[in-house]
């Protein structure tokens, strides 16, 4: 698995942990970790997954991009595309507002919900991976740089 997938992996346990520790503890700023960790794991997944179909990009942050760019430029589908579109304005706006905002204002649900949509795409592109659909993926060159 590439580089940038395991990022993904990792961000993702991030996000769990801290949001597991804002449900005992009620400290905003875990919920705040929980939510760019989540952002975190969604972007890194979504460029492993473009670099893993020999896609480039600009360097970006944006959600919304990456998702158009998978619908544009591979035939990378999975079942929970139309959820992930509905929240990929909020994910984006997390990576910014729990760095340099006030913080963040969502719920656990919607929390939980994307870590269900980053699930479902991983678990798809897995599936891809494993019938060889997609041999690429595994000779990625993770020191391939995004577009500028």
């Amino acid at each position: 698995m590439c580089l940038m997938l395991e990022r993904s992996r990792v961000s993702l346990k991030k996000a769990k942990d801290a949001l597991e520790t804002f449900e005992i503890c009620n400290g905003e700023a875990w919920l705040d970790s929980a939510c760019f960790d989540t952002y975190q794991a969604m972007e890194f997944l979504l460029k492993g997954i473009l670099l893993g179909y020999g896609v480039k990009f600009e360097s970006t942050h944006n959600i919304d991009y990456l998702i158009t760019l998978l619908d544009d430029k591979t035939t990378f589908t999975f079942t929970k595309h139309d959820d992930l579109m509905l929240l990929a304005t909020t994910i984006t706006s997390w990576e910014e507002g729990s760095r340099y905002g006030k913080g963040i204002k969502t719920s656990v649900n919607t929390v939980r919900r994307i870590h269900n949509i980053y699930n479902n795409i991983l678990e798809t592109f897995i599936k891809i991976q494993e019938t060889n659909q997609l041999t690429i993926a595994n000779e990625i060159d993770d020191t391939q740089k995004p577009l500028d």
